[in-house]
């Protein structure tokens, strides 16, 4: 037996399961192949098989519902995603207090500052003691050997490549992309390539704290890709992995 929240909406999925459930009645999933297998009753394996026309078909669909009513009050993928301009931005709760994590005054994170003496302490101490975990610059983050894993991007074969227009910028944000261009190659997270079929503007973006965001304009490029039909590959684990506690850290998503 298995307990589900119903909301009387459209949505774009007839049922979510979680990772609990899942896991009881013992299923396998392939999103892939839109193919879960599980252990029936009399020990032998069951399958429940999807199709990819309908699941496409049924997310568009409750796309395009959100678009063309700005009334309507389902819930939609697209609501979760935070990186919407209109919707507002997640800020913790209560006063912030800065503490050193690292061996220098740059290495620091921020703690509540409300936070119950015998919660916080710990929380410091726990946070220092893992230290070596925390990237400050991109030299930290080294990655993945693209040996071991690599990601490719499934572009369409009919689309033809578009090389933008390039865009100037003035001298001052040259000079910032020029140093966020040379931090990146130091830790080998990009490479130089003489000859390109797709080429895309960089476009700077500020931030809240008044420094630049180095952004690239994939928009070509993403009109080429086919689209992905599971945008939160894991909501579910995040969600699981917060039930049942009671302070929720910005550092869990």
């Amino acid at each position: 037996m298995a307990e589900f929240v119903i909301l009387r909406d459209s949505m774009a999925y007839n049922i979510i399961l979680g990772r609990k459930t899942i896991n009881d009645v013992g299923a396998i999933i392939s999103t892939k192949l839109l193919v879960m297998k599980f252990i029936t009753d009399n020990r032998s394996v069951g399958s429940i098989k999807g199709e990819l026309e309908t699941a496409v078909a049924c997310d568009n669909a409750g796309l395009s519902l959100k678009k063309k009513s700005k009334e309507v009050l389902g819930v939609f993928l697209a609501d979760l995603d935070a990186r919407v301009d209109d919707n507002p931005r997640p800020e913790p709760e209560g006063d912030l207090e800065k503490f050193r994590v690292g061996d220098t005054e740059e290495k620091f994170t921020f703690i509540n500052r409300n936070l119950l003496h015998e919660l916080k302490e710990p929380l410091v101490e726990m946070i220092r003691a893992n230290g070596d975990l925390f990237a400050w610059t991109p030299a930290d983050m080294p990655g993945i050997d693209p040996h071991l894993m690599s990601h490719h991007l499934a572009i369409k074969p009919k689309a033809r490549p578009v090389a933008q227009r390039r865009r100037r910028m003035s001298q001052k944000r040259a000079e910032e992309v020029a140093r966020q261009t040379a931090s990146l190659l130091e830790a080998a997270f990009i490479r130089e390539l003489d000859y390109s079929t797709w080429l895309s503007n960089i476009v700077l973006v500020k931030k809240h704290n008044g420094r630049w965001r180095m952004c690239i304009n994939y928009s070509d490029l993403n009109k080429a890709c086919p689209k992905d039909c599971y945008p939160l590959p894991n909501i579910d684990a995040l969600v699981d992995a917060a039930a049942g506690y009671r302070y929720l850290s910005f550092m869990d998503a």
